[in-house]
Order: structure tokens, then C-alpha cells, then sequence
């Protein structure tokens, strides 16, 4: 153990020493990398207003979670599309923007008051409201979005606008957000959680803490393909579009017609190619250089403790020989499981430091590529560090009443992402007597589905079709039925497919012959049954009754 945390220790000390100095910066400059002044565009006054302004600093402020559509960055450098266009004011006008310094710690509402108090002079992404009209000026509109009523997945309802929802419903809202004036207009008697920012709304609704929210779709997005709530879904949407702004304060209206003119003139293909990117939690060159270092301690830890809970299974369960076949296999899976990847992390890690791709298309690629091989290696981890726990008898179950329709659908729904690529379509039926609560371990039952899901997605061919299903038993259990239209087990390997590290001949290169053994343990650990019937070219029915 001490060994380990020494490890750990400079595993962290690695990673720090790697994060480059420039994320430290504290003042940050709204400008465009080059100035093409095109004071064409203007009238003689506003030519000579630009020109009285060219010391002056102005200060913008901007939401920091209102991602992608504006937001602060890892590095805290604003971004979106008010932002971009502010940068291309300052290449066509010369005209500086600088970030407000307190934007990374206000809230919203703090901002608007620190527009107020005239510690901001201009707003990136506003929009108007009554109360904003008496200290602000807006440009015209540059952007406009649609609001969706977000609610938890248990929702059955949906709505076409606010006022169709529940008087007594609750709502979580950021301070300052503009869509609260809506819910207290249609919905007097609604509850209304304040929050501080996007973020914290949404993790109200999933944890039930409140009934609903309001946000536009990108945010939404982001959010779930981020997934850190899976827990909420989109139950409808509001009537009117919502316009965004560039706002300003009341004694620089001057500055109004200018933004104005940019707004009308510019290329918005080019700003929406700035500004409009899904914000990704990777670095460049040294950012990577840590991942693949850091993964490579890790994993030599991992395989570490990996080979001592093997010897010591082997010395107690088997005779020598057996045991010494058993590490040999062993050994060999993880190594081959993991020695692919790591290379290929390594070969693109090692291009990009060494200045091989120049091409930004190129870099984003060769990033995507080590964040998918990443994500193999943290599921194969899993995998090895969960059998470690069934083999040692260990896997501590924490059993809660779930309710198994509700369950089975989030499985569905996180599914069908993966079966997107391949145009499959997945379908849900849960008969009336099969929508229960039943006593189970959410996480790791999940995980048991989830393997047999992947399973008959990964053998069914393009356009195909997977039907999910749920009846009650006489017994008073539920059973549940996965089935595919897939290319079918053959009949000689259907009796050895939830062995441990047993793939048959049909099996995908990157299978390593784990899933369906830790789904049987994990239901057979639930008091559960599991069975499979198979016919070659036709498909596979995985059944599960507990």
C-alpha cells in the first residue's frame, strides 16, 4: 500500500508539473488575432466616435455556463457567438473588449448588477426584458434559439407551452435568467427553486428536487452528451423562439449602430465555425503527454494487483499446473487487451508532440482517436477490476427499490445512442403486471442489461432491429427479453457463451469474452435467471427473470 500511494503521489506531481502556465492568465483580451480596419462601413460620426475610443478599455461580461452558446473556457477564456463577434468588431473597428474580471465568480444576476453599477459596459449574450431596458441598449438580434421545458425521465407528459404544465409544478432557475418572467406570467402559483447557474438547475430536476426547468437546446445537449444527467429528458418546448443580443449600457448607445452594422455585414459562417463548438476537456501537446503517462502508471498498477488477486485465487482453488495455465491466460488477455490501444495512444500522442500534423481537422481527429481508445481502456479496466471482486467473492451488492419499466427505459434510451451509427431501432414494451419495484443493485444490474444490449447491437447488421420486453410470471417475477434480428449464435457455442474469456468463432476482434459472464454472475447474485435461445441467421433472445 505504501508503494501505491508513492505512486499515486508522483502520478499527480507529473500531471501538475505538465499544466501549462497560460492557464493561469488572469486578464483576458476579447480581440482578434489580426486588425483589417474597415471604417467604410460607418458614417463620418460614427468614424469619429471610434476614433475618440481607441484608448479606452471596454469591459464585457459574460455567463460562464451557458455552454456552447457562451461560456468561460478550461483556461478561462470567453467563448460564443456574441464573443466572436465582439472580436470581430475590434478587427474591423480597432475597438478593445476586455473580459470582466470577476466574470469566472458572479452568477448571472451578479453580472447584471455589475452591468448596473457600471463595472461592465457590454453584454455579449443578452436578452431583452423590461427590467434590462432601463439600464441597457441592445443591438438587433444576432441568434435565435429554441427553449425546451426539461423535466426527469419519469415524465409522461408532453407540452407545447409553459402554461399546459401544473399550477402546483416547481421550477429551478438560475438568478437573473429572463425565462422566470414566463412561469410567474402563465403559472402564478409555481413553485421557484434559485439557483446559481444552468448546471445546478438541471441537477435539480434530475434529482427530483424540482419539477422542471428551462433552457435552450444546445445547452440541454451538451449537458447529456457530457452525460452527467441521465436522469432528465426533454418534455416540451416553448412557443416563441428566443432572440439574443449584444447589449449595452445606456451611456454608450453610441456604440449600438456599430455593433449593428458588424452584425449585418459579416460572414456568419465563420463566426458560427469560432464560436459554435461543443467545449471538449482535453488539452494539446503536454496535456496529452500527461494522459499517456498517467494511463501507463495506472495501468501497471492495475495489472499489479491484478496478478497478485490471481496468484492467490490459483494457489487456493487449483492444483499447480491448472493454476499456472490459468495466470498464463490470464496475463496474456490483459496484455492483449490492453498493449493494442496503449500503442496507438502513444503513436498518435507521439505525432502530434513531434509537429507530424499541422492541420487543425488533423489534431481534432487524432484526439478523438486516443479519447475513444481511452474510453476501450477505462471499460476494460472495469471489466478486470469487477471480475477481480466475482472471483474473490466479493461484489457487495446495495440493494433499493427500483422501478423496473423506468429502469429498463433508461437503458433503451442510453442504447439507442450507440445504435444510432448502425440505424437500428430499438423498441420497449413492458406489459402492465411487469411495471413493479423490484429490490435490486441499480448500478450493477444496469451494467449486467447494458452488457447483453451492447452484445446484440454489436451482431446485428445495419437497419436491423432490437425488441426489449418485460412480462410478469407466475411465480410473481418479471421476466425480461432482449431480441435481436442479428446473424444468431451457432448451435455448438450457445451452451459456453457466459464462460469466462470465451468468444466463439463469430466473435468481434476487440471482444475479450467478458460481458456475458459478468452479466450471469451479477444476475445470479440478484437470485436471478438468465438463458439465451439462438437461431444462425436469424438473431438471439436473451432472457432475464428476477
Amino acid at each position: 500500500m505504501k508503494k501505491l500511494l508513492i505512486m499515486i503521489a508522483l502520478c499527480l506531481l507529473l500531471a501538475v508539473s505538465l499544466v501549462p502556465a497560460s492557464a493561469l492568465a488572469a486578464v483576458q483580451e476579447v480581440q482578434s488575432d489580426k486588425i483589417e480596419l474597415k471604417l467604410s462601413l460607418f458614417t463620418r460620426e460614427e468614424q469619429d466616435w471610434i476614433r475618440a475610443q481607441q484608448n479606452k478599455v471596454f469591459y464585457v461580461g459574460v455567463a460562464q455556463d451557458y455552454i456552447p452558446i457562451e461560456y468561460l473556457d478550461e483556461r478561462g477564456r470567453p467563448r460564443g457567438m456574441g464573443v466572436e463577434l465582439l472580436r470581430k468588431i475590434h478587427q474591423l473597428t480597432g475597438l478593445r473588449f476586455r473580459l470582466y474580471q470577476n466574470s469566472a465568480k458572479e452568477t448571472w444576476e451578479e453580472i447584471l448588477q455589475s452591468t448596473v453599477e457600471k463595472r461592465i459596459d457590454i453584454l455579449s449574450t443578452v436578452s431583452v426584458t423590461p427590467e434590462r431596458q432601463e439600464y441597457l441598449e441592445f443591438s438587433v438580434p444576432y441568434m435565435e434559439t429554441t427553449q425546451v421545458i426539461v423535466g426527469d425521465v419519469d415524465t409522461n407528459r408532453l407540452f407545447r407551452d409553459v402554461a399546459q404544465i401544473e399550477e402546483n409544478s416547481t421550477f429551478a432557475v438560475p438568478r437573473g435568467y429572463w425565462f422566470v418572467d414566463i412561469i410567474k406570467k402563465d403559472i402564478p402559483q409555481a413553485g421557484i427553486i434559485y439557483v446559481d447557474n444552468m448546471e445546478e438547475a438541471l441537477e435539480y430536476v434530475s434529482k427530483k428536487k424540482a419539477d422542471y426547468t428551462i433552457c435552450e437546446i444546445p445547452v440541454f445537449t451538451y449537458y447529456k452528451d457530457q452525460g452527467m444527467y441521465q436522469e432528465i429528458k426533454i418534455v416540451g418546448e416553448l412557443n416563441e423562439k428566443n432572440q439574443i443580443f449584444i447589449g449595452t449600457r445606456k451611456d454608450l448607445k453610441e456604440l449600438i449602430p456599430i455593433i449593428n452594422k458588424v452584425i449585418l455585414h459579416i460572414n456568419y459562417d465563420e463566426i458560427y465555425e469560432a464560436s459554435m463548438v461543443i467545449p471538449r476537456n482535453n488539452r494539446k501537446e503536454r496535456r496529452l503527454t500527461a494522459l499517456v503517462v498517467l494511463l501507463g502508471i495506472l495501468l501497471i498498477i492495475v495489472i499489479y494487483y491484478l496478478w497478485r488477486t490471481i496468484r492467490k485465487l490459483v494457489r487456493s482453488k487449483q492444483a499447480a499446473e491448472e493454476a499456472n495455465n490459468d495466470k498464463t491466460r490470464l496475463m496474456t488477455n490483459i496484455a492483449h487487451d490492453l498493449r493494442t490501444p496503449l500503442t496507438v495512444i502513444l503513436g498518435y500522442a507521439q505525432a502530434m508532440m513531434e509537429g507530424q500534423v499541422q492541420k487543425e481537422a488533423d489534431k481534432e481527429r487524432y484526439i478523438r482517436k486516443i479519447s475513444e481508445k481511452v474510453t476501450y481502456l477505462s471499460a476494460v479496466v472495469d471489466d478486470f477490476f469487477l471480475l477481480a471482486r466475482l472471483e474473490d467473492n466479493n461484489l457487495a451488492l446495495r440493494q433499493e427499490p427500483v422501478r423496473l419499466d423506468c429502469f429498463l427505459r433508461q437503458i433503451v434510451e442510453d442504447a439507442e445512442l450507440k445504435a444510432q451509427a448502425k440505424q437500428i431501432q430499438i423498441s420497449l414494451h413492458v406489459a402492465d403486471g411487469a411495471a413493479v419495484f423490484k429490490n435490486v443493485d441499480g448500478v450493477k444490474l444496469y451494467r449486467a442489461i447494458e452488457n447483453i444490449m451492447t452484445n446484440a447491437i454489436a451482431y446485428t447488421g445495419r437497419g436491423g432491429r432490437i425488441e426489449v420486453s418485460a412480462i410478469p410470471t407466475v411465480e410473481g417475477k418479471v421476466e425480461i427479453a432482449i431480441k435481436d434480428n442479428g446473424q444468431g449464435i451457432v448451435p455448438e457455442e450457445l451452451p459456453h457463451i457466459f464462460e469466462r474469456y470465451y468468444k466463439g468463432g463469430q466473435a468481434r476482434k476487440e471482444a475479450i469474452g467478458l460481458g456475458l459472464y459478468i452479466a450471469r454472475e451479477i444476475i445470479h447474485r440478484h437470485q436471478g435467471e438468465i438463458r439465451a435461445e439462438s437461431e444462425l441467421g436469424r438473431g438471439s433472445v436473451f432472457y432475464v427473470v428476477l
